[in-house]
């Protein structure tokens, strides 16, 4: 245990254990093999969520919503037509904390957590990050797009944790080179945390080099935003020495689910603090495990703002292990980072993107779907590479009447989130 995990345990002690006590719920229900008591112990959670919101929320009140089914599917649209419904009553925004989201693939989204729902995610955090080797108080690097100012406080507090934070904008324009060079005067055990995209354009630049220039050793890598691929996986443990673990988790409410060393590439999901429901691609109505839908969660400890079945925006699979304990089999991301076939069946786009690799070195990649049936393939690359059997691999899955145009470009920009888009849905979108 770490010196600032030490003090942080001691403080908390001084004020009654009002974390701890919040912490070992979040650990009991996470690590409990007894499903019927987790559920039990959830059961009451959102029992206590719906009288909240019913009672508190001029959006959910007078419905007549007594159970989960009850209540309709929202999305950030909904929120946004009538913003102040879905506040409650019982809580003054000027003392909730006031979060957005990055706006990567729309306008910033704004919401608002209560104070047990902040402690709440600092708990999740601790116990999924110990699943990955990490441990509060020692040193990790942040990078991810920092699209608001870093304030003294929000810097006081990093310092506070042993987190140092980094730009994607800066490892990208002043080179994969220095970045490490600078990591290595540090000297220290390291664990990182960021994009997919991110460590895949690191792997990209340690592929590239003859001899490895990692001095330091690394303790833990979590990826978070977009997706880990299979290169991106094999290549950090070639060049870090570590397996990399993806972290499933949005700005307005938390880690709703993370890869587990043991569950290889499912997701474990947080049902100690969300309720997850997969709907269907256009219908409000719930698939069967196994079959890709709408991934639509339900904040157990959101009272400043309840979001009650929350359509996240992305798309993904459930299921069910030997002991009762649900996982996402699959998150494919966004709609709009989909691809389809010419028949409008949606095809499997992180492999889809991944498999580029088969075909030569590439320095970036990006697949296009430009309409029903016309796909690019960007490709930042100097070196040859097979052009014909690339294309005559990507017909037979986008179908026979696709037609498929390979690009080669100097760059494929970064979004204003800091990060890379592998696959673009401009027809579906």
């Amino acid at each position: 245990m770490s010196l600032r995990e030490h003090i942080f345990w001691f403080l908390d002690n001084l004020k009654g254990q009002p974390f701890k006590k919040l912490f070992i719920q979040t650990k009991d229900i996470l690590e409990s093999k007894n499903i019927e008591w987790v559920e039990a112990e959830n059961t009451k959670q959102l029992k206590k969520l719906i009288a909240h919101a019913t009672q508190t929320t001029s959006f959910y009140s007078n419905k007549g919503f007594n159970h989960l089914q009850d209540f309709p599917v929202i999305n950030k649209n909904c929120i946004r037509e009538d913003y102040d419904a879905f506040l409650s009553s019982k809580f003054n925004k000027v003392e909730c904390r006031e979060v957005f989201t990055s706006g990567s693939t729309g306008s910033p989204f704004r919401i608002y957590h209560n104070k047990e729902k902040v402690q709440k995610i600092n708990a999740d955090n601790i116990w999924f990050s110990s699943q990955a080797n990490y441990s509060i108080g020692y040193p990790l690097i942040f990078i991810r797009a920092w699209l608001f100012k870093l304030t003294p406080k929000i810097k006081f507090d990093y310092f506070k944790k042993n987190i140092t934070t980094v730009s994607t904008f800066e490892v990208v324009e002043n080179g994969v080179e220095k970045f490490i060079e600078k990591l290595n005067s540090k000297g220290k055990v390291l664990s990182f945390m960021m994009y997919g995209s991110t460590l895949e354009y690191i792997c990209k630049y340690l592929d590239s080099v003859k001899k490895n220039p990692i001095k330091f050793k690394t303790r833990s890598i979590i990826t978070i935003s977009d997706a880990l691929t299979p290169y991106a996986k094999e290549a950090a443990q070639k060049h870090f020495g570590i397996t990399p673990l993806s972290r499933y988790s949005n700005t307005e409410s938390g880690i709703i689910a993370q890869q587990l060393f043991e569950s290889r590439d499912y997701f474990r999901i947080n049902n100690s603090s969300f309720v997850i429901e997969i709907f269907d691609l256009e219908k409000d109505v719930l698939v069967p495990n196994g079959q890709v839908g709408r991934i639509v969660i339900t904040d157990l400890y959101n009272f400043a703002m309840p979001l009650i079945r929350y359509d996240t925006g992305d798309l993904g699979a459930m299921t069910v292990d030997a002991h009762g304990i649900s996982f996402l089999s699959q998150i494919l991301g966004r709609k709009l980072d989909q691809l389809f076939n010419t028949k409008g069946k949606l095809l499997p786009s992180l492999f889809m993107s991944s498999k580029l690799n088969e075909f030569g070195e590439f320095k970036q990649y990006q697949i296009v779907q430009k309409s029903k049936i016309e796909y690019h393939i960007n490709l930042n690359t100097d070196k040859e590479f097979e052009a014909i059997k690339l294309t005559e691999y990507y017909k037979s899955y986008f179908g026979e009447d696709a037609i498929v145009k390979v690009n080669l470009v100097n760059d494929i920009p970064l979004l204003s989130s800091g990060k890379r888009r592998q696959v673009v849905n401009e027809y579906y979108n």
